[in-house]
């Protein structure tokens, strides 16, 4: 009779524990199902997780191998951990971006999302900047923010500070930011800094507001009022300074937005061929802050001049040589401050590519947010110039 009973347990004890694996693996191919954009894009996302999966303990590697001895050899830089991030969690990460909105809560890091502003992203004509603006939409309100250290943010050896978003030891990321950059700039004429617009039609408010317009997208096909005119003062700046520069102003997020991108990758690519001396990638952007119904524009004084505060984004995913973008990422963060103290906003150190993986100097930067105006954007596209072509000539061969 024990037996029996012991043996009816154990039945029950593997049928139970098949069921959960059952559900496990429905929940998992959901999660692929969703996340690709056809059956073939399904397949191949399971067998590159499943590779990956098996092959991790053959990919970890302690921190301290990355040593500055083979920083010479880019190409041959053996990969830092990640953490445990599996591609089925950063996949249920990319499954839940699906029904969140496209503006960020006040403490929250934007995601910079793939996702579509409609259901119907085909948009024909032009996206012309509005001659009128209503303010029925909501409250603006203009804030500096500012940081107290914590486990998540933290001061970088040159000033400034960091927010680590991943599961990537604070103390590897710090001692990563206090290295110097690999970095030899030429002011021979020859391009050194691509400056461009993943998400192009990206634009702001035409003046200092309180309330902001409800049909108003904040995107404009006019890019003498987006965020391209910004990008202009930054490589003016850099011009200036005698630092060859390409901005490119292609528009990747329209008429279609999902898959900007893609394109923007490829658009890099193509210019990183013909101008293989291009050493730093920058794809400037603006941020949305809002929380239930108010929205937020980053503001600070620089010389008595509102200017909107920047924020620089590192990725790590799918990006083997990050710690090369973090370096550059906190040396240009430090530089900022110490020329305009409050003007940053920490450092997003996040699970995210950016298709920062091009270049060991890719960054993306936030300038200010659709709440700021055209005015302050383009303040601060100044003063980032100014201190991004100091910071490179430091660099110079």
């Amino acid at each position: 009779m024990k037996n029996n009973e012991l043996r009816e347990k154990i039945t029950e004890f593997m049928a139970g524990g098949i069921f959960a694996f059952a559900v496990f693996s429905v929940t998992s191919a959901l999660i692929f199902a969703v996340s690709a954009d056809s059956p073939s894009g399904f397949f191949s996302a399971l067998t590159a997780a499943s590779a990956k999966l098996s092959l991790a303990d053959t990919q970890e590697s302690s921190q301290d191998d990355a040593s500055d001895a083979s920083d010479a050899d880019l190409p041959n830089i053996p990969t830092v951990p990640q953490g445990e991030d599996s591609d089925f969690s950063k996949l249920s990460d990319k499954l839940m971006g699906l029904i969140q909105p496209q503006s960020w809560g006040i403490e929250e890091a934007p995601e910079e999302t793939e996702e579509p502003e409609d259901q119907n992203e085909e948009h024909p004509g032009e996206l012309p900047y509005p001659t009128e603006f209503d303010s029925d939409g909501g409250q603006i309100i203009r804030k500096t923010y500012s940081y107290d250290e914590s486990s998540t943010f933290v001061t970088l050896p040159g000033g400034g500070m960091l927010r680590n978003s991943t599961d990537i030891d604070t103390e590897y990321l710090l001692e990563q930011a206090s290295i110097k950059p690999y970095l030899s700039i030429e002011t021979d004429g020859s391009p050194q800094v691509l400056i461009m617009h993943t998400h192009t039609t990206e634009c702001y408010e035409p003046y200092p507001r309180d309330s902001y317009d409800s049909e108003f997208s904040s995107r404009t096909t006019d890019l003498t009022k987006s965020i391209v005119a910004v990008g202009e003062e930054i490589a003016a700046q850099l011009e200036a300074a005698g630092i060859g520069v390409i901005h490119d102003q292609t528009v990747h997020d329209y008429p279609k937005y999902t898959g900007a991108y893609d394109r923007s990758c490829e658009r890099v690519e193509e210019l990183l061929q013909e101008y293989p001396s291009i050493k730093v990638v920058i794809d400037i952007h603006r941020d949305a802050i809002e929380s239930d119904g108010v929205r937020y524009a980053p503001v600070c004084e620089v010389d008595s001049q509102t200017a909107a505060q920047v924020m620089i984004i590192c990725g790590c995913m799918n990006v083997p040589q990050y710690r090369y973008n973090l370096r550059f990422a906190s040396q240009l963060q430090s530089k900022l401050e110490s020329d305009y103290p409050g003007f940053t906003r920490p450092i997003l150190f996040a699970e995210r590519n950016y298709n920062q993986e091009l270049t060991p100097a890719s960054v993306l930067i936030e300038m200010g947010s659709s709440s700021n105006s055209l005015g302050e954007a383009l303040y601060s596209g100044r003063l980032l110039g100014m201190s991004l072509a100091e910071l490179l000539l430091e660099y110079e061969e």
